[in-house]
């Protein structure tokens, strides 16, 4: 705290005359250190100020200089503006909005990541069923896409219709190189035409069968009219009758 030197009096003086004007050089002295004091409070004479002192709004952020954030104790409380720049913030729930949808979120346990179109509409990535990242969509409260690591697979596992597809371009499955690797399906009645709904199995179905014979096919006279007579080389002839009724073996 400063050091103030307060004028004194001889408190044994018993003679007025003498007595009064040592009153009133003590009262210009201390008049002059205080107004002095009071217009020129600063670190050379303040190291201390009670809070219960202070006056609510009269200390702004420019006057308020620390290193750490933690040098000052108290709850950060509500902050409606800022920003927040080259820093680290654990174990936190952020969400881009306080109350209401659309909303994307981070939280540090459960739905990791989250994007919500409305209450029961959502994306999350969270731990999945072998605790590696999965992502999955949920359609109505209830899970209608996963994609993520499932059973041994990276898989694409959906509840609803799944549509793969280009609005432009062409579509290719493609599998690894090895022995083997393949592309799978369950059947080929799976596979069907999307303008007629015939499956692969019933169009393979309508075509040849390998070693099978053909239905008979009636007889024709092949462009040559039946008993034309046909010259034989070395003299006579032969009557055609035609292609008689046969079939075919199919390859």
């Amino acid at each position: 705290m400063a050091n103030v030197q307060l004028p004194n009096i001889n408190t044994a003086e018993t003679d007025i005359k003498v007595l009064v004007p040592q009153l009133l050089n003590a009262y210009a002295k201390m008049t002059k250190e205080l107004t002095f004091l009071l217009n020129n409070l600063d670190t050379r004479n303040l190291n201390y100020v009670d809070g219960d002192l202070l006056v609510e709004g009269t200390v702004t952020a420019a006057k308020l200089i620390v290193d750490e954030l933690s040098a000052i104790s108290a709850n950060l409380g509500y902050i409606t503006a800022g920003i927040i720049e080259s820093i680290e913030i654990y174990g936190s729930y952020m969400s881009t909005r306080r109350n209401g949808y659309p909303k994307a979120e981070f939280n540090d346990s459960g739905d990791l990541v989250a994007v919500w179109t409305d209450e029961f509409n959502y994306v999350t990535i969270e731990p999945g069923i072998t605790e590696e990242p999965t992502m999955t969509f949920r359609k109505a409260g209830a899970v209608s896409l996963v994609l993520g690591p499932a059973f041994g697979l990276t898989a694409l596992l959906a509840n609803v219709s799944l549509l793969v597809g280009t609005q432009n371009g062409s579509l290719t499955l493609k599998c690894g190189d090895g022995i083997l690797d393949k592309v799978i399906v369950p059947t080929w009645s799976k596979f069907a035409n999307s303008d007629t709904g015939q499956s692969l199995d019933a169009a393979l179905n309508e075509k040849a069968t390998l070693g099978a014979s053909t239905e008979p096919a009636g007889g024709a006279n092949a462009g040559i009219p039946i008993g034309t007579k046909l010259t034989v080389d070395g003299g006579g002839y032969v009557v055609w009758n035609g292609v008689p009724s046969h079939t075919h073996m199919q390859t």
